[in-house]
């Protein structure tokens, strides 16, 4: 749980595309990692003696009330080790007077260390109010052993939905090094094609999530969406045959890996991350 210069850098990013931190809760004391001076100076524009200050008080809370513009920052933990402002397993649900509670719910790398994952992530989005953001970074490949989980796009492009009171704004993939170029990673759903990443260092997915409405949280569980487009692609192939379509026949016996790789043969479909210039 802690702010290094990319997490930081997703911050700013965060505040740039209109989330408000007026009312934050972060999910464990988030603390500063791996930063030096000249990385605070340089993404806060601040001078070094404010950046020893901002160091020194090791949380980053007094970061997120003067240079986020929060009123209010909680935190919450499974344990009283850190103070945190409230003590709740997120393996668990929530307490209700926290749902719907806050502007910005960021966590800066703590839900892959919650074994019960789907009700780890539907208290996070809970606590949104609406209007207001889900902000996190978590680790995808090459963090074996960090903790439970490691993370794919797909998994938060199926969670983070209309259906469930949630929209996207930002799915990104960085490396976990200082000055690592930024990838923005297009939905499967969207390209038909599974988003895969093959690397060998440890690398950051993050996304930025508005709650647009307030609907109950994972009511219907997520599929993966290549699944759900061979079984469609199914289903069509079924009604065509009823309505002696041949057409539609044959376009749903094509079988979907080959209709990937000829996706594959144009632009649009080959580049799957888009670099990001910050």
């Amino acid at each position: 749980m802690g702010v290094d210069s990319n997490i930081l850098k997703l911050l700013c990013l965060a505040q740039k595309k209109g989330v408000s931190f007026e009312s934050t809760i972060t999910i464990g004391r988030q603390i500063y990692f791996r930063l030096s001076p000249r990385h605070l100076q340089q993404q806060l524009g601040i001078d070094r003696q404010e950046a020893l200050e901002r160091l020194a008080e090791k949380f980053i809370d007094p970061l997120l009330y003067k240079r986020f513009g929060a009123s209010r920052v909680e935190s919450i933990d499974n344990s009283d080790y850190e103070n945190a402002s409230t003590i709740h397993d997120l393996n668990l649900p929530l307490p209700r007077h926290l749902k719907r509670s806050f502007s910005c719910v960021f966590d800066g790398g703590t839900i892959e260390h919650v074994f019960n994952f789907p009700q780890a992530v539907k208290n996070c989005m809970e606590m949104v109010t609406v209007g207001g953001h889900y902000v996190c970074a978590t680790v995808a490949n090459n963090s074996m052993g960090h903790g439970f989980y490691q993370f794919s796009p797909e998994v938060f492009y199926r969670i983070l939905t209309p259906e469930h009171g949630f929209e996207i704004s930002e799915m990104l993939m960085c490396e976990l090094v200082d000055e690592a170029p930024w990838y923005r990673v297009k939905d499967p759903e969207t390209i038909g094609h599974r988003v895969e990443l093959i690397n060998s260092r440890p690398t950051y997915i993050m996304f930025i999530a508005s709650r647009t409405r307030d609907v109950p949280i994972l009511r219907s569980l997520p599929q993966q969406s290549d699944y759900v487009i061979q079984w469609e692609s199914r289903q069509r192939c079924d009604e065509a045959v009823r309505k002696n379509n041949n057409l539609e026949i044959i376009k749903s016996l094509v079988p979907q890996a080959l209709k990937n790789k000829v996706r594959a043969l144009w632009p649009f479909y080959a580049y799957y991350y888009e670099r990001v210039r910050l």
